[in-house]
């Protein structure tokens, strides 16, 4: 489909493939649907249901965010991290844990296992909003 604004003549698929990436990775579909709903606007998302495709998908998507509940089925966040982290391709891309746990050794275990950082549950929308853009600031300036 092309959209023409004057001169300019710009595939949709082009717009698209403009914008960042974002891999959620969650066994409850309401759960990514609610991410999808707060992100959407602003980033292409793709989705997992289990910590398998959570690598598959990763691996066919080439995001430039993740976000991993930790509790998935197959392979949890842990695993998943773990994994990502030892690819070149993906060792460098941001990736944030979902937790319903609060608690400080939950919080070290995760910063510890090659998480960036952690969100807990319940989802605020313009605190996750702000989280992921943060995160992905933050990475851009370093590399």
């Amino acid at each position: 489909m092309k959209l023409e604004y004057g001169r300019l003549i710009v595939q949709l698929d082009e717009i698209t493939s403009l914008r960042r990436v974002i891999l959620i990775a969650d066994d409850k579909q309401s759960s990514r649907d609610l991410l999808r709903a707060i992100l959407d606007d602003k980033y292409s998302v793709v989705e997992a249901s289990d910590g398998e495709e959570a690598l598959l998908m990763a691996f066919e998507s080439s995001p430039h965010m993740v976000i991993l509940d930790i509790h998935m089925p197959k392979r949890d966040g842990f695993g998943v991290v773990k994994e990502l982290r030892k690819e070149p391709v993906l060792q460098d891309v941001p990736i944030m844990a979902l937790t319903a746990s609060a608690s400080l050794d939950e919080k070290d275990r995760i910063l510890n296992s090659g998480f960036d950082a952690y969100f807990v549950k319940p989802i605020s929308p313009a605190k996750l909003r702000k989280a992921v853009a943060a995160l992905l600031q933050s990475k851009e300036s370093i590399t």
